[in-house]
C-alpha cells in the first residue's frame, strides 16, 4: 500500500525538519517546500494526498495559495498559524477541505486532521 504523501510549506526550516521527523514516523511520505511560491507545482509533480502550509510565508499568502490549489490540485488543506483571530478563521473555513491548527502544533491534533482530510478526501480524477 502505498503511503500517503505530505506537502510541507513553511519558510521556518526548523517547524519543517520537525514536521517531517514526525509524519515520517507515523508513515507519510514528505515533502517540503520553504515558500508558497512553488506549492501548486510541486503538488502537481509529486502527487501529493494532503498539505500542511503556514497561512503567513514570504512570497503568497495562505488564502491565496489556498485558491490556487483549489484550481489546480485540489487536495486537503491543513493550514498552521500563530494567530487565532476571527477573520482569519472565517476565511480559512470559507474553502471546502481547509482545516485549521493553531501553533504550537499539538500532535494528536495534527495528526487526527491529517487522517480525517486524507480519509475524507474527495479523489482527484485526472484525465486519460
Amino acid at each position: 500500500m502505498k503511503k500517503p504523501k505530505i506537502l510541507i510549506a513553511d519558510d521556518d526550516r526548523s517547524l519543517r525538519s520537525a514536521l517531517n521527523k514526525r509524519l515520517s514516523a507515523w508513515g507519510y511520505s514528505v515533502v517540503e517546500s520553504p515558500d508558497g511560491l512553488g506549492v501548486v507545482g510541486q503538488c502537481l509533480r509529486e502527487g501529493v494526498d494532503a498539505m500542511i502550509l503556514d497561512y503567513e510565508m514570504p512570497n503568497g499568502d495562505g488564502q491565496a495559495i489556498a485558491r490556487m490549489i483549489r484550481n489546480e490540485c485540489d487536495v486537503p488543506i491543513v493550514f498552521l498559524s500563530g494567530h487565532d483571530r476571527e477573520e482569519f478563521r472565517s476565511v480559512v473555513f470559507a474553502l471546502p477541505d481547509v482545516f485549521y491548527l493553531q501553533k504550537p502544533i499539538d500532535d494528536d491534533k495534527l495528526r487526527g486532521l491529517l487522517e480525517s482530510a486524507i480519509s475524507t478526501a474527495q479523489p482527484v480524477h485526472t484525465p486519460v
